[in-house]
């Protein structure tokens, strides 16, 4: 390392190690600030409101170690008797092959038209998982249409019966 040499009044070299002692702090100082943070979960967790105690619940935060009530969640708006309630078709027929399922709510199913993302109740679900992915299947589903305030209206189709076709 190439320190920075300075003259003394008496003609003779001597380093100077605060520039390079600065540089380095400087450094360091950078690198501790672009780290990644062990606690963002925590973070995350506090901002949500994890961990606060209602003092009207009747459970002190002091009582460490003792079961709490359970959580009872509260709708952030309440239903306001203007909102119209999800509105859904007659039972429609169809045919498609089976692409699988895409989460623990619905299944995706290729048809003649366009490949559709059914919703599917816990029961279908599970005579869904006994199926393959390419098995031609044929189902009746019907089609709610739900008012949301920030999209309009969703069609959600989903399917009452599914069966595996031969």
């Amino acid at each position: 390392m190439n320190l920075i040499l300075t003259r003394r009044p008496s003609g003779k070299k001597r380093n100077s190690f605060a520039p390079a002692s600065l540089t380095l702090m400087a450094m360091l100082m950078l690198a501790a600030g672009c780290g990644a943070n062990p606690n963002d979960t925590a973070n995350a967790q506090n901002v949500n409101g994890g961990g606060i105690v209602d003092s009207s619940s009747g459970v002190s935060p002091d009582s460490a170690g003792k079961p709490v009530a359970q959580a009872t969640p509260i709708p952030d708006k309440p239903a306001t008797s203007t909102s119209k309630p999800a509105t859904q078709s007659q039972k429609q027929q169809g045919t498609g092959i089976f692409n699988g399922l895409a989460d623990g709510h619905s299944a995706e199913i290729k048809t003649d038209t366009d490949t559709i993302v059914f919703q599917a109740s816990t029961e279908q679900i599970e005579r869904m998982n006994k199926f393959e992915f390419g098995d031609p299947v044929s189902f009746s589903y019907i089609v709610k249409v739900i008012n949301s305030e920030t999209e309009g209206k969703i069609k959600q189709p989903w399917i009452v019966e599914i069966k595996k076709e031969s």
